[in-house]
């Protein structure tokens, strides 16, 4: 069975494999796309205690404005900051993150969700550190 959305720009094919449907995405076009300089960031050894700040720099390559709807972090000790305006495509942005390391100890391995208008939803961004 083949289904095609009314946006005559997206094409979506259904398979049905062991009885289960499965949706195969051949053809994309009308989506935003993240583009980032690193979608991982290693602080290294820090202070217990210290707060560190890094930026993920992205451009929009898509074909649509990028929309970033919500930003969550896997502890409280992450926080984010990030332009809620749109971004037109071909224009760079960035997320701030920056992570309260007290109270941590050892090696932190922290995941920052961004939820977005692209095709699959999310982009998943990392922070490590060694608290010493």
């Amino acid at each position: 069975m083949i289904q095609c959305s009314s946006d005559k720009k997206t094409k979506i094919e259904n398979k049905v494999i062991d009885g289960k449907a499965s949706e195969q995405i051949i053809m994309t076009k009308g989506f935003p796309k993240f583009e980032f300089t690193k979608e991982l960031h290693k602080f290294g050894e820090i202070s217990a205690g210290e707060i560190v700040v890094c930026d993920f720099f992205f451009k929009n390559i898509g074909s649509k404005d990028l929309v970033i709807k919500n930003i969550e972090t896997s502890c409280g000790c992450t926080a984010v900051k990030w332009d809620k305006k749109p971004v037109a495509i071909g224009e760079e942005s960035h997320i701030t993150v920056e992570f309260d390391s007290k109270g941590r100890y050892g090696k932190q391995y922290k995941v920052i969700t961004v939820f977005c208008n692209t095709l699959y939803g999310t982009k998943e961004l990392v922070i490590t550190a060694q608290v010493k």
